[in-house]
């Protein structure tokens, strides 16, 4: 398609200002003049843009209306996602290949379309391009070479693949999990973990027998004290009595 925009008409036209002339427009492009006029012809033969062609002025360019329906078109696809076509055009790029015709060539694909996605990739700085002396040569970036390296990018799973064998389990709602919740332990504090229980009377009797045999010894010496009083008390009594009849005589 010989009448069909490439991507050197797509950078000629940007660079196209309202001010732009013919005799000038060589430096706009880092062209000769005898180069920019051979692309300027091109642009206006494929109806891209229009120039006055009057002798002893400046001709001006303006770009018609198709060209600006290019420009449109390649900044609506700027900002596109990453697809196979930019990634087969960053392989070629990255096995030499710098020229639009070696790129057409290798891609297959109408110099239009190979147009746009070249812009597109530019625009997301995959490569980066040169404009000298009427030829337009390509080259990677970093971030391009870096993307060929890791090939293309995992898409993202659609709603509809996300129910598919193979696709990760979803969480089942809030009201299942309540139901098939095991019940709870009951909680156990640290101070009932820790404090211990006292013995109960029985079981220091069974734990401490020496002390059972501790308290009879004390009850023993209690009730041997008790009779060692009265016996004293009965001795002292005797004795009074004794006095009490000798004072009177009858002993």
């Amino acid at each position: 398609m010989p009448d069909e925009p490439n991507f050197m008409d797509l950078v000629t036209l940007l660079r196209v200002k309202p001010d732009s002339t013919v005799e000038r427009f060589g430096s706009a492009i880092n062209s000769s003049f005898f180069d920019a006029s051979n692309i300027l012809g091109t642009l206006k033969q494929k109806g891209l843009i229009d120039f006055t062609t009057m002798f002893g002025s400046q001709n001006a360019i303006s770009v018609t209306d198709l060209g600006r329906q290019l420009i449109s078109e390649a900044e609506a696809k700027a900002p596109t996602i990453f697809d196979h076509l930019d990634m087969e055009i960053l392989k070629q790029l990255s096995g030499g290949k710098r020229s639009i015709t070696d790129l057409s060539g290798a891609v297959n694909v109408r110099p239009k379309d190979l147009a746009l996605h070249i812009y597109k990739l530019s625009a997301q700085q995959y490569l980066d391009y040169e404009l000298s002396s009427g030829k337009l040569s390509i080259m990677l970036t970093e971030k391009g070479f870096m993307q060929v390296k890791q090939g293309m990018p995992a898409e993202p799973a659609s709603p509809a693949q996300a129910g598919q064998p193979g696709a990760a389990p979803q969480p089942p709602p809030q009201s299942q999990t309540a139901q098939i919740r095991a019940p709870l332990a009951p909680q156990v504090t640290v101070a009932q973990q820790q404090v211990p229980q006292p013995p109960s009377g029985l079981e220091k009797k069974e734990e401490f027998p020496e002390l059972e045999d501790l308290e009879k010894k004390i009850k023993a010496d209690k009730s041997r004290r008790r009779m060692k009083s009265f016996g004293i008390v009965a001795v002292i009594i005797i004795v009074l009595v004794l006095l009490v009849l000798a004072f009177k005589g009858i002993i």
